[in-house]
């Protein structure tokens, strides 16, 4: 006797939710490359300077603060303190500094433009690192958990597929009816949904009348949740969508140059932390080359409707 094949993987979620995962690893190992080596650079005259001091301010000019002092062999230094931002200092104010013995000449402080540009790449180097670890650990979390899913007992519910539209963001949903209420879940589109009728039967792995995550099946085909179940309907522009009997699997490329739109945002976001961080045009550049691929990933998890916005459902 043949045992019945158990419904099938969401190939199509699978293959998506990777394609916003790798370009962020990409990009992500690329700047951390970058950012050690720049780190490497940024120390390496702090390294130098191993001999400390207290200094007196003679004189300031704009970023630059000239101080004197006497060298462990007591004769006395000069040297020229290269501030990122202007700031005023009393004339004799004292000031802790280090220098090269080999060359008193470089002189340096803390707060100065070389330990603030040591600060930023460490920043740099912290906020890549936690973005591509939260990244890839919330996709790697959503494609075990909905694969585990499949292991929960199944519950008989009827559902209609509708696309939701909030501003260029438009994805599938089903609507489902349960014994205690209506249920609506974010989904990974299969072409399954657009087969579906109104109120078609199907069976979802979990109880969502209780759960908040499930698994539906559509004719034998996973349909990956992107989001929890809600009670209440989602916001924005709510439609059945049409139904094709004849309805085929669409080409992912077509999705993912819709959701590319959002990587315009980048360099604007970029310029954005750039000022309110004051880490000028190297944060601006490394702030960009993150957020793109970061917005290209988001939208990835939040599910998917290949079909153009002219089709994607009737008044």
């Amino acid at each position: 006797m043949t045992t019945p094949a158990g419904p099938r993987p969401h190939a199509r979620a699978r293959a998506q939710l990777l394609a916003g995962l790798v370009p962020v690893l990409v990009v992500g190992v690329v700047l951390l490359v970058v950012l050690v080596v720049r780190l490497g650079a940024a120390q390496e005259p702090l390294a130098r300077a191993t001999a400390t001091a207290t200094a007196t301010v003679q004189s300031v000019q704009d970023r630059q603060v000239v101080v004197t002092w006497d060298d462990a062999g007591g004769q006395p230094q000069r040297g020229t303190l290269q501030l990122r931002e202007a700031v005023d200092v009393p004339d004799g104010t004292q000031v802790p500094v280090q220098y090269d013995p080999a060359d008193p000449g470089a002189v340096y402080a803390d707060g100065d433009a070389a330990h603030t540009a040591v600060r930023d790449v460490l920043f740099g180097l912290v906020v890549v690192t936690l973005a591509v670890v939260v990244v890839a650990a919330l996709t790697l979390r959503r494609l075990v958990g909905r694969a585990r899913l499949a292991r929960l007992p199944a519950h008989a519910a009827t559902a209609t597929h509708v696309v939701v539209r909030q501003g260029l963001l438009v994805r599938s949903w089903l609507e489902l009816t349960t014994g205690r209420g209506v249920r609506w879940v974010p989904v990974h589109w299969a072409p399954e949904l657009d087969r579906m009728r109104a109120d078609a039967p199907v069976q979802v792995h979990g109880d969502p009348a209780t759960a908040s995550r499930v698994l539906p099946v559509v004719d034998g085909q996973q349909v990956w949740s992107s989001g929890r179940v809600r009670r209440t309907a989602p916001r924005g522009d709510v439609r059945q969508a049409p139904v094709d009997p004849q309805a085929t699997d669409q080409p992912l490329a077509r999705q993912l140059r819709g959701d590319a739109v959002a990587v315009v945002l980048a360099p604007v976001l970029g310029l954005l932390w750039a000022y309110v961080d004051g880490s000028g045009p190297a944060g601006f550049v490394v702030a960009s080359l993150l957020l793109a691929p970061v917005l290209f990933w988001l939208p990835q998890v939040l599910g998917s409707s290949p079909a153009p916005a002219s089709t994607r459902g009737r008044d």
